[in-house]
């Protein structure tokens, strides 16, 4: 293993240009589990920043987005037919599976280590999406005003509901506990309220501008509205958060 000199308080960008890049992410993980400094912190960091590169970050947004955006309208069309399967609607059904691509395919590319503990987890926060999308939209009652009570409450609850979704999600991306609502960095909460509000805002565009007959301008603020949601969710998912790496160090 190659010798690293660190000292305390060593800023983290000098870690990380003297750590050996050219060896794998398995064997970075091996050759600095004995250590008890913030070097090894910075290089599991590093190891999980450096999966995917810009190009493929821009990538894997333009994939989930689509795959989202395709299952949302799907979802909307479908609940107009009604259609029930032994007791299931199959609008429900559809998003509910393709929720559960997108976010599978994020949470590979943002957390490498995608167990089965972590596939059930995303199971637990797509069916609250499913939920909230659900109740959002009945909500709604088919209102054509943004000011109207019952489009301000319908707000109100999406704001909290994928709030609550939305954090949920980066738990499990920084392997934090599923109910874990403190942040240790306000720029993760701050990343969360935006993914909400971009998403929010153009879900609302996407409604009203469908209920006015201008179908492709409702479909355009719909994408617009996720690609900034999974751009900061992209982004945000890549804060190191302290506790994510130190409980694996021995004392």
């Amino acid at each position: 293993m190659a010798h690293i000199k660190y000292s305390e308080g060593m800023p983290a960008e000098h870690v990380r240009k003297a750590l050996p890049f050219e060896i794998s992410c398995s064997s970075r993980r091996s050759e600095f589990a004995s250590l008890k400094t913030p070097a090894f912190d910075v290089c599991l960091d590093c190891c999980r920043m450096s999966t995917y590169s810009k190009s493929s970050a821009a990538g894997v947004i333009l994939l989930v987005t689509i795959i989202e955006d395709s299952g949302l309208i799907a979802w909307l069309a479908l609940l107009h037919t009604s259609m029930i399967y032994m007791g299931i609607p199959i609008a429900a059904f559809v998003l509910l599976v393709v929720l559960l691509i997108e976010h599978s395919i994020m949470q590979r590319a943002e957390n490498p280590d995608f167990t089965g503990k972590v596939f059930l987890e995303i199971i637990g926060f797509t069916t609250l999406e499913v939920i909230n999308w659900n109740v959002w939209l009945a909500l709604l009652s088919n209102t054509s005003s943004l000011f109207s009570m019952t489009s301000l409450l319908a707000s109100a609850y999406f704001f909290v509901g994928f709030y609550i979704e939305h954090q949920i999600t980066e738990n499990v991306i920084t392997r934090q506990p599923f109910l874990h609502f403190r942040n240790a960095k306000g720029v993760i909460t701050a990343g969360v309220i935006l993914e909400t509000l971009s998403e929010g805002v153009g879900a609302r565009l996407w409604i009203s501008y469908g209920l006015a007959g201008m179908g492709l301008v409702a479909i355009i603020f719909l994408v617009i509205g996720s690609t900034i949601e999974h751009s900061i969710q992209y982004v945000v998912g890549r804060v190191p958060v302290e506790s994510q790496t130190t409980a694996r160090v021995p004392a």
